[in-house]
């Protein structure tokens, strides 16, 4: 079996040595770039890469589907420069393709951003078929035969440096990814998928009803099935809790505890907002509900809040209504996954 990572670029001499020294010596690595002026190529080159060139029409599908008929492998691994595969690469794939041939696989990107290490999901790994290609001009996914395509979980983790605010600022992705959004909703305006990320976007940026408008658009589409959805409607529980909303953001959230059970993040928030609230038996309930979850690769999710975070927050929650031994044994478990603040609060 032969794997072909498919990289598409532009101007990145500075992140695509890392990704490109991370790719198994047994893959093959086709790179496509869209006009670079850097050294882009030429480390391409030096690499064994085999080269494309592609004019840029902002459409990253268009330009993936050019890369991807480069590749002579029997699956593909779409990466990106910003991006690090882990040592273990060739073994999680094979392990993957044997237990699940002639599927589309969803790979964790961990993501770097400062301390945090938020993980999410995203079908990266896929058949090399024609029938197998990717949709929309950003945030683009795979379909299969025209339609979004079923895959199943892989255990193959990539380390995403894209959000780091230095390389967030560098690449001016925000700027680049606007008017893309904006093309994209003027011809598919019920994509829902693609108005939760300009909502994501445009929480980043802190506009915030702005964010709460395209977020709710997407979260009254319903597509509770879909693998953002639990986290959009999440982002959503935030954005109203900062515009001082919690009450709403509480109500919208727990309707959704029948189809996302073992959420972690779900029910960390909900804990937040029952606190705002003052629903003083439900902080309890929900900080606890979070810890027994525990951490997930299921879902988009931030680290700690199914371990860590969570039994900080319930120790100051036990702190508070004076119940020292539990707020105790709460902190020394926070304090043990190496979690500052609960430190400070055992000294």
């Amino acid at each position: 079996m032969q794997v072909s990572v498919c990289l598409i670029v532009r101007n990145e001499e500075q992140n695509l040595p890392r990704a490109l020294a991370s790719i198994p010596a047994s893959f093959e690595t086709v790179v496509v770039d869209t006009g670079s002026t850097d050294r882009t190529i030429q480390i391409a080159e030096e690499a064994g890469a085999i080269l494309g060139h592609y004019r840029w029409n902002d459409d990253f599908a268009a330009a993936r589907n050019y890369c991807a008929s480069l590749a002579t492998g029997d699956y593909l691994l779409a990466m990106d420069a910003d991006e690090e595969l882990p040592a273990d690469t060739a073994e999680k794939v094979n392990a993957f393709v044997e237990r699940q041939p002639h599927s589309a696989g969803a790979v964790i990107l961990e993501n770097v951003i400062g301390e945090e290490r938020p993980r999410h999901r995203m079908v990266r790994f896929y058949p090399n078929d024609l029938a197998w290609t990717f949709h929309g001009n950003v945030h683009e996914q795979i379909y299969y035969k025209g339609e979004p395509a079923s895959f199943e979980n892989t255990a193959l983790v990539l380390r995403h440096y894209g959000y780091d605010e230095d390389e967030y600022a560098r690449t001016g992705k925000a700027e680049r990814y606007i008017p893309l959004y904006e093309r994209r909703l003027a011809s598919h305006p019920n994509d829902a998928y693609m108005l939760y990320q300009y909502g994501k976007l445009l929480y980043s940026l802190n506009r915030l009803p702005e964010a709460e408008r395209y977020l709710r658009r997407s979260f009254d589409l319903q597509e509770y099935n879909r693998l953002y959805f639990p986290v959009m409607a999440v982002m959503l529980g935030y954005v109203l809790k900062e515009q001082g909303r919690s009450l709403e953001a509480e109500q919208l959230l727990t309707a959704l505890e029948p189809f996302y059970p073992d959420f972690p993040d779900l029910y960390f928030l909900l804990g937040l907002l029952a606190m705002d609230t003052g629903r003083i038996t439900a902080i309890q309930h929900y900080y606890t509900q979070a810890l027994n979850i525990g951490e997930t690769d299921k879902y988009t999710s931030v680290q700690g809040v199914g371990s860590y975070k969570a039994a900080y927050n319930l120790g100051v929650f036990y702190e508070i209504t004076g119940n020292t031994q539990m707020s105790v044994r709460c902190y020394t478990m926070a304090a043990d996954y190496g979690y500052g603040p609960a430190r400070n609060r055992l000294k």
